[in-house]
């Protein structure tokens, strides 16, 4: 069955590459509409689909869902970043949906989600990476932030052991990235600190007069 199916859309997709050659864009976008249909998950096949689509919005519809299936597709990535710039000289406003590492989504007045190439590469901030061997800093992190919310009192015991893990771990063979994370850590933990005495001093203050 598999076999069957890989054999009808490859078929569909030549009988569409010919077409288009041939200069018979009918023909050749109701074959790749078939072969959208059949395998909805085959990136050639919405490609060879925008090239014939009969709409503008087709055509960026079709683009949009090739990148999302393959954003290393060839092609795709600077037809769909032309597609979008001239649907902006007629609606400049699209509203943003979600994004990716890849991507982002966004809709446009007609109720059309479109997927945007990113011009960079997607970066984590330093405090999302996964934390691998610095996790006992970042728990104390943790720690020494939700004390701070409760009041403080916890803050001004958990922040010096956040600072001394920070140094502890300094002294291990880390990345350079690890050891900026540290000292950021060993920052944050000071404020943290710095800004937990006048706050416990005021939950003192004010529970015992």
């Amino acid at each position: 069955m598999q076999k069957k199916l890989q054999s009808e859309v490859s078929q569909l997709l030549e009988e569409a590459g010919q077409f288009a050659q041939q200069g018979k864009r009918e023909k050749a976008y109701q074959s790749s509409l078939k072969a959208t249909s059949v395998a909805p998950e085959q990136p050639l096949a919405w490609y060879l689909r925008s090239q014939n689509a009969p709409s503008v919005e087709e055509q960026l519809m079709c683009l949009s869902r090739a990148y999302s299936l393959d954003p290393a597709f060839p092609d795709t990535r600077k037809e769909l970043r032309v597609a979008v710039q001239a649907l902006l000289k007629r609606e400049p406003f699209l509203a943003y949906v979600h994004e990716t590492e890849e991507l982002y989504q966004v809709r446009s007045g007609r109720d059309l989600l479109i997927n945007i190439p990113k011009n960079r590469a997607f970066e984590k901030p330093y405090l999302q990476k996964d934390p691998g061997p610095l996790r006992p800093a970042f728990r104390w992190l943790y720690l020494s932030l939700f004390a701070l919310l409760l009041g403080g009192l916890g803050a001004i015991l958990f922040a010096p052991i956040t600072a001394f893990q920070a140094l502890r771990l300094q002294s291990s063979s880390l990345s350079r990235s690890d050891r900026v994370r540290l000292w950021v850590v060993l920052i944050l933990s000071l404020m943290i600190w710095l800004a937990s005495i006048p706050i416990s001093w005021l939950l003192l203050i004010r529970f015992f007069p």
